[in-house]
């Protein structure tokens, strides 16, 4: 065993550490930090089995820690030192499944015992948990999976349902109620979300329940139980709110569907989480709600904010411009009961009014406009919620309106290259050095200018033209993907569809396949 003392007081500590004989007890490694934040540290680096923590310490308390190592793991025994016990640490101590409290002054016979007490309870976790996974723990994984989805179809297989449930030692024939329960992570570069799960499964621990991963950012439950435990679901509840309010690595949020008293009608709670989930676009991340049913409404929308909007755009006039703005998100985020895709399109009508103020302001004639649209829907459908679509019209009006002060021969020179490279995508050899004769500027110049003000290369941006037209003729089935190819400025048929696979994350042949009948 491994155990870790934490106090500010070194004294302390190397009290601890020398006066116990650890050996004679069990213990095969000791470690110290001298805060809660150097202590989460090294839980991640090394395994910590028992923590001996003191509750008063500067900067993160020892309740704190224990409520972070609870969550990150489950089955670590927290032992508390404190120079008096008050009420309000007991509740603590007691919620936090604490193994022992030991009081100040410091009896080395205290820390043994609360020790032997620690280990004895891990060794009976580990025991239980050996016993529980003789099944091979990849084939009950497997198996939850099937189950989970059997759970979710419409039209029920009874007897594959059945089976799978035997399989898995599971009997809910006499449980009350089936409840579904989403979580959407959202994580930065597809990292794995299994650490979520873990902890999810920790707070589903007081009642029966099986999960499994939909995909990379959907982790579902299902839970069955009686009324009686009805208490214990509302602990699930309260524990998973804790851990998704708390959690800063990932971004999450979760749904707790409508109960069903059938385990073959369980698709129905499942079905009215995913169309509960949706409203998170108006809540936001880091929330745990449950479903309740609500008659679906038609957006009301004053359309003169759109018109105050546009007109403020016009003439410049840049704090009726983000008052009309502060109207509209008011206006949308109180309307839960919309359909999503129509407060979307409010923000897509928005933006592309602002983008067609923005090629006249600057003189610009955007003959690909099919292509800034095609960009803009993409980039709308990925936001994930209310506020981030409104503070990405913020950003793009904000840079309007600094381009707007600062209009000049460079922001000129910009529109010039995007007009020329919107006209000549299909050139396959257009070039850089073409590109900056056409404009009157070095190749050098041209792109520092180019990315400094657009964020992105000049044959980044070319390659964007080219990917987006690419895409609009692929779904025309009468295009030969090498006409598709020779039409956007590739000779090469081959390496047309390496980029078009890095650009968009299909082939070529793969996206006409799925968007031939869009």
């Amino acid at each position: 065993m491994n155990i870790l003392i934490v106090d500010d007081e070194e004294v302390t500590i190397m009290g601890i550490k020398k006066l116990v004989k650890w050996e004679q007890i069990g213990v095969a490694k000791v470690m110290d930090a001298s805060s809660g934040e150097e202590a989460l540290i090294k839980s991640e680096t090394e395994r910590v089995d028992i923590i001996i923590s003191d509750i008063r310490m500067t900067g993160m308390t020892g309740i704190e820690l224990a409520r972070c190592i609870r969550v990150q793991y489950p089955f670590c025994q927290i032992i508390f030192i404190s120079g008096y016990v008050e009420n309000e640490y007991l509740k603590e101590a007691i919620d936090l499944e604490v193994v022992g409290f030991i009081e100040k002054p410091i009896h080395v016979k205290a820390i043994e015992g609360a020790v032997q007490k620690a280990i004895t309870k891990l060794e009976s976790i580990q025991f239980h948990m050996e016993v529980r996974h003789l099944m091979n723990l990849e084939n009950k994984q497997y198996l939850m999976h099937k189950l989970g989805k059997e759970l979710i179809e419409p039209v029920a297989n009874r007897e594959e349902i059945q089976k799978t449930m035997n399989w898995l030692g599971i009997d809910w024939k006499d449980k009350e109620y089936i409840c579904a329960a989403i979580f959407t992570v959202k994580t930065e570069e597809n990292k794995n979300i299994e650490k979520v799960l873990r902890s999810l499964d920790y707070c589903f621990s007081e009642i029966e329940h099986i999960h499994y991963l939909k995909d990379t950012t959907h982790i579902i439950f299902f839970i069955a139980y009686q009324s009686y435990e009805e208490e214990a679901l509302r602990e699930v509840v309260k524990k998973s709110r804790n851990f998704v309010s708390t959690e800063k690595t990932y971004q999450i949020c979760g749904v707790f569907g409508l109960a069903t008293n059938d385990i073959y009608q369980a698709y129905r709670s499942y079905e009215s989480a995913v169309i509960y989930l949706q409203k998170f676009f108006y809540f936001g991340y880091h929330q745990v709600r449950c479903c309740i049913k609500e008659e679906e409404k038609k957006l009301v929308f004053d359309e003169t904010l759109m018109e105050s909007f546009t007109d403020s755009l016009k003439e410049f006039k840049r704090e009726q411009t983000y008052a009309c703005m502060e109207q509209i998100y008011n206006q949308l985020r109180s309307q839960h009961t919309v359909l999503v895709s129509s407060i979307k399109g409010i923000y897509f009508k928005l933006l592309d009014y602002l983008y067609e103020e923005v090629d006249r302001s600057f003189y610009c004639e955007y003959d690909c406009e099919n292509v800034r649209r095609g960009i803009l829907l993409e980039k709308i459908h990925s936001i994930d919620t209310l506020t981030e679509c409104s503070e990405y019209l913020y950003e793009q009006v904000e840079e309007y309106y600094q381009s707007a002060k600062n209009l000049a021969v460079n922001n000129k020179s910009i529109i010039e290259i995007m007009e020329f490279i919107n006209k000549s995508y299909d050139n396959a050899d257009l070039s850089v050095g073409e590109i900056a004769n056409q404009v009157f500027l070095t190749p050098n110049y041209m792109m520092m200018l180019f990315k400094k003000k657009m964020g992105k290369t000049v044959l980044q941006y070319l390659t964007e033209v080219r990917m987006e037209v690419a895409k609009e003729l692929l779904v025309d089935g009468r295009v030969k993907l090498s006409e598709v190819a020779l039409k956007v400025g590739f000779r090469d048929s081959g390496y047309f569809s390496k980029v078009f696979h890095r650009y968009v994350g299909v082939s070529p042949s793969i996206y006409r396949e799925k968007n031939y009948f869009r």
